[in-house]
């Protein structure tokens, strides 16, 4: 796999896995911020977890990409 390959797929799992997953994580965060339950906490936590998820994923492809050219 060439490394135009490798971070083509890491912008295509950047922009169609990770960023609408984060967007709905934030929009249920936001809808349920007025609720009691802590839900909305939880899903801020989910969210940047996710976030952290998808910089490591980036991280790691570009480090894939450098070592394959």
């Amino acid at each position: 796999m060439s490394p135009a390959d490798v971070l083509r797929f890491a912008v295509r799992r950047m922009f169609w896995v990770h960023m609408p997953t984060i967007g709905l994580l934030l929009l249920l965060c936001m809808l349920t911020a007025q609720m009691p339950s802590g839900f909305s906490g939880l899903c801020a936590i989910a969210a940047f977890g996710w976030v952290v998820l998808a910089v490591g994923d980036w991280v790691a492809s570009d480090l894939r990409a450098f070592r394959a050219a």
